[in-house]
């Protein structure tokens, strides 16, 4: 059986979505509501912003190349799947 073009590409939107999602979901809460209390995690907010245009360029670039395949193949299907899973690690994490 083989695999359609949309497939692999809803699969591939709904990993990177759910890496997007874990990203924002690490982002600490400011301890208050001022303006000093964000610039205090502005590392983290400059870490979340660098990985999340990040992946977004990569979602990007990966549609645009979608538009030329034609056949799916075991080798694409893999490729994608190694990509996807080192997008995971994309993340970038403030050290403290």
């Amino acid at each position: 059986m083989e695999m359609s073009k949309e497939r692999l590409t809803a699969f591939t939107d709904a990993v990177l979505a759910i890496i997007m999602t874990i990203l924002v979901l690490e982002l600490n809460k400011p301890e208050a509501m001022t303006w000093a209390a964000v610039w205090d995690l502005r590392e983290s907010f400059f870490a979340y912003t660098v990985s999340f245009f990040w992946l977004g360029t990569m979602w990007v670039n990966m549609h645009r190349a979608w538009h030329n395949v034609e056949k799916i193949n075991n080798e694409l299907v893999w490729n994608s799947l190694i990509l996807l899973f080192f997008s995971s690690f994309s993340p970038i994490q403030q050290v403290s």
